[in-house]
């Protein structure tokens, strides 16, 4: 059974009450941000000043996003509200005392449209008890509302088009001022996140001003890749804005737009394609190189060694594009000519060739297992030892790895697909379906999260390291 307590923030006015249990105490639903609604909706988060006793003992709003039926496969979780006023954290300590343990902040996916930190299949307090860790879930603004690029069409104060990205920040920037009361030690905060929350930790790399709020990364399918161009970004926007009525530099029309148009109408500009949405130019949300919350492309911002002192694990799942075909989001292919334009959106002038290196590679697959692998390997696998041979060659510590544990279910159809290793990054199958009455996965489990906590205790993984020109990655299966 829980009991509320309280704790105060030496220095500051502000008192906590959470929960206390078992497995330790737990504080829900801190604003470290003020409410993005109104006339600060579509602008970067502005701080806000706790005083007296705040109430964390109730989850926060999860951001606006639209529901979406999921397969009787999918993990489970207990659910979440959704609202604009969703600019909160969670929190989970063994004990909120001076320990000063290590802090794990988990950004969560979502295809930068969804996802929350609470609700889902995580058991945050038993990560926590288990690990001797501080684990901080902030939940961030997705979708138009996060991640819609106004550039200069209503001024200077809404031309910051990765709002969710600076969220995460503020988050950051509470965790650096405020953990240590909470058992938690300011100086060695590690960043995980999977897909959209591993991209936006992959972008703090080409933020300035940033390096202190913590001292290393675990990216799970979300390397410092995906950058989107201005142009393509302003494109969208535009489109955007027509289909919803919104006239260039109307600020009262953008803060009175419905949210539940903005979620409809964001479907509407979206490409559904996976590799047009990842390709160059393609039509999706997510970072945006806009000069004003970005200065420069991550990979830059690795390679000039800012980041050199901060470890990094970049992983990736074999099948990363599986996912998309099981869940019917994806077209056969037909066509020889049809996959040669799909490859062509990444490699234009090397299109025919890349597909005959894999047909020579494995022989005999259909034209759809194809495009297929080669999404798999152009999105997530490649870019991901990108990432980690960068750094490396920048004086830093690289590590990468690779998921390749498949779920028995329809005789494995779904592969090691994008989003498995998640739930074994963090050590608990118990809401994961697919891994029921499956010994080895459980044992799979407590090694990869063996390896995130020794990572995060100590900023080293006991497999071989990523080099300038090469990368071995570990093999998780």
């Amino acid at each position: 059974m829980s009991a509320p307590f309280v704790i105060e923030i030496a220095s500051r006015r502000a008192r906590y009450r959470g929960l206390r249990d078992a497995t330790g105490d737990r504080f829900t639903g801190i604003q470290y941000a003020r409410p993005p609604v109104g006339a600060l909706r579509f602008r970067p988060p502005e701080p806000i000043d706790h005083q007296d006793i705040v109430d964390a003992t109730t989850f926060g709003k999860a951001p606006p996003q639209a529901r979406r039926a999921m397969p009787d496969w999918a993990p489970r979780g207990a659910g979440f509200e959704t609202g604009e006023d969703c600019l909160n954290l969670n929190l989970y300590t063994p004990a909120a005392d001076d320990a000063r343990r290590p802090v794990i902040v988990h950004a969560f996916g979502g295809g930068f449209q969804g996802g929350s930190a609470h609700g889902s299949f995580h058991n945050e307090a038993g990560f926590a008890h288990r690990s001797g860790v501080v684990l901080v879930r902030p939940n961030m603004r997705v979708g138009a509302l996060g991640f819609l690029s106004l550039g200069d069409r209503f001024g200077e104060e809404r031309s910051a088009a990765n709002r969710g990205m600076l969220d995460l920040i503020a988050a950051l920037e509470w965790v650096r001022d405020n953990i240590a009361a909470f058992g938690g030690d300011p100086d060695n905060v590690t960043l995980a996140g999977m897909s959209s929350g591993a991209f936006t930790i992959s972008a703090l790399f080409g933020v300035d001003g940033v390096a202190e709020l913590y001292r290393r990364v675990w990216l799970m399918s979300g390397p410092a890749s995906r950058i989107i161009s201005e142009d393509t970004a302003s494109a969208l926007a535009d489109d955007f804005l027509d289909r919803c009525g919104v006239g260039r530099g109307d600020g009262a029309a953008l803060e009175q737009l419905p949210v539940e148009t903005i979620i409809s109408v964001q479907d509407q500009v979206l490409a559904t394609h996976l590799g047009e949405r990842n390709a160059p130019g393609g039509r999706t949300f997510g970072i945006v190189l806009d000069g004003v919350s970005l200065a420069r492309h991550p990979i830059d911002g690795l390679a000039s060694g800012r980041f050199k002192a901060h470890g990094l694990v970049a992983g990736w799942a074999r099948d990363e594009a599986r996912m998309w075909y099981a869940f019917g989001m994806m077209p056969e292919v037909t066509s020889r000519a049809s996959l040669v334009g799909s490859i062509a959106r990444f490699l234009p002038d090397t299109a025919e060739a890349a597909l005959d290196g894999l047909m020579q590679e494995q022989p005999g697959l259909t034209l759809t297992q194809y495009e297929e692998i080669f999404l798999s390997r152009a999105i997530y696998r490649e870019p991901a030892i990108r990432t980690a041979q960068t750094h490396a060659a920048a004086g830093g510590s690289a590590w990468t790895y690779e998921f390749g544990w498949v779920p028995g279910f329809e005789g494995g159809r779904l592969g090691a697909a994008h989003g498995f290793d998640e739930p074994f990054v963090f050590g608990d199958l118990s809401n994961i379906p697919l891994a029921k009455g499956d010994a080895h996965a459980g044992a799979l489990a407590q090694a990869m999260s063996e390896a995130l906590i020794g990572f995060a205790r100590t900023g080293v993984c006991d497999w071989p390291k990523a080099g300038p020109g090469e990368s071995v990655p570990r093999y998780f299966a």
